[in-house]
């Protein structure tokens, strides 16, 4: 344990040095600034039917808001979190980790926590961003409250997504990224709305539902209308220990299937 421990603290501290290239910086910046732009935009739009925003035009820019900076964190979170194992491979230094006690689990744990923080760290500069923007049109009513809450939810998204990135890294390597996306579309994106029992084991559900619970209302929906799909509320603590159950499993999944299986490396 304590081998899995400095040997992920070790991987964290040197993946976290090593992201401050100008590269990274770039594409980390572009991406934490295209919702506050986008939503600048279309505040500018408004602006043409007056000089404060209408209730309902402010309902759907933070819903805006919300899902363009769910777009940014999901984004980061593939960058970072599925070339796990790849990246070694690709870095010639797999060698090196599978020989060093605890190492391929220290691996997968450091490249996790940086996955999570530096997603969360861009998701948060972007929300700030966002929030300011849409605040400036008149479209919240409490800023900072929303900024807390948000950040509290992009928080256990990160948390949680990151970890199935992580474990997708471990199973498919080279298709890691592309097989993330398809995760996200098909069972976050069309599996999460459908109005039927399945809709609830996926992670967007629970997470909306902690939104929706905390912001009061943000979904282009009629509070009627989306309980008839989706059934009736469930409290707080329960979509919370269902994403932090679901992080366990693809951690405890994913440590498994990286200290099992044999990797191919280019040499081979």
């Amino acid at each position: 344990m304590t081998n899995w421990i400095n040997s992920a603290l070790a991987t964290f501290v040197f993946d976290v040095r090593r992201s401050f290239s100008v590269h990274r910086l770039i594409v980390a910046i572009g991406l934490a600034m295209f919702p506050p732009v986008m939503l600048g935009v279309v505040g500018q739009i408004t602006l043409t039917r007056g000089p404060i925003v209408s209730p309902d035009v402010g309902q759907y820019m933070l819903f805006a808001l919300v899902f363009l900076v769910a777009l940014v964190c999901l984004l980061m979170l593939l960058l970072w979190a599925t070339p796990n194992v790849h990246s070694e491979l690709e870095g010639k230094t797999w060698h090196f980790l599978v020989v060093r006690p605890g190492g391929r689990i220290g691996c997968f744990l450091g490249k996790y926590l940086v996955a999570v923080v530096v997603s969360f760290v861009t998701a948060l500069v972007s929300l700030t961003g966002c929030v300011v923007v849409v605040d400036r049109y008149g479209g919240l009513e409490d800023p900072l409250y929303t900024l807390g809450c948000l950040a509290a939810v992009y928080g256990l998204a990160c948390i949680v997504y990151g970890a199935i990135f992580s474990l997708i890294g471990t199973i498919f390597i080279k298709r890691a990224m592309l097989v993330g996306a398809g995760f996200l579309i098909g069972v976050e994106g069309i599996l999460a709305g459908l109005p039927a029992v399945v809709c609830k084991i996926t992670m967007s559900y629970h997470l909306r539902e902690i939104g929706i619970k905390w912001l009061d209302w943000f979904v282009p929906y009629s509070k009627e209308e989306y309980r008839f799909q989706f059934g009736p509320a469930w409290p707080t603590w329960m979509h919370i220990n269902c994403i932090l159950l679901m992080t366990i499993v693809a951690l405890i999944a994913g440590m498994i299937v990286i200290t099992n299986r044999q990797y191919i490396t280019s040499e081979e």
